[in-house]
């Protein structure tokens, strides 16, 4: 008879070969499964970032210097007490942001279709940080009138002059 002579990677090649449509069939369906899971998990990234900055706000509310007042110090050495006080409030209407905007992530995350979800996080959200941020930049520009050579100094300038002196 005929004698036939197999090397191990023969026999291997010939197993995979066989079996590599049940390898592609249960990875295929691993992956989806793990696509699955990964996608909840990326749903949560909003709550994760809002939680992290909440946490980087709010820690520097109990250890001073606040982070707005460090962010505003690069900008202008010289803060008078009042900025000191501005510079905390603002740091703690930034945190209690973070709590609301986190939390309703987190809601809409369990509780929500995908669309409000993606709606919310993906636009509204941005749109009131923007919002939060715009004001609060005007509003600062009209209380403390301080211009320090930014950009916006000259169209602030018009919006909101410095005060009179009324040295003479």
């Amino acid at each position: 008879g005929l004698k036939m002579k197999f090397s191990l990677n023969s026999i291997l090649k010939i197993i995979t070969a066989a079996l590599y449509p049940l390898l592609i069939y249960l990875g295929v369906n691993w992956f989806e499964a793990a696509d699955r899971f990964t996608g909840q998990l990326f749903l949560l990234l909003p709550v994760i970032v809002n939680s992290v900055l909440l946490f980087t706000f709010a820690v520097t509310l109990l250890y001073p210097p606040a982070i707005i007042e460090k962010i505003a110090r690069t900008i202008s050495k010289d803060l008078n007490p009042d900025e000191l006080i501005y510079c905390r409030k603002v740091t703690l209407i930034w945190s209690l942001f973070f709590l609301l905007n986190g939390s309703t992530a987190l809601y809409l995350t369990f509780y929500a279709s995908l669309e409000a979800w993606t709606l919310y996080n993906g636009v509204v959200a941005y749109v009131l940080m923007g919002l939060l941020f715009s004001l609060e930049f005007l509003y600062r520009h009209w209380r403390f009138r301080r211009y320090v050579g930014t950009p916006f100094d000259s169209i602030l300038r018009r919006i909101f002059p410095p005060p009179v002196s009324n040295a003479n």
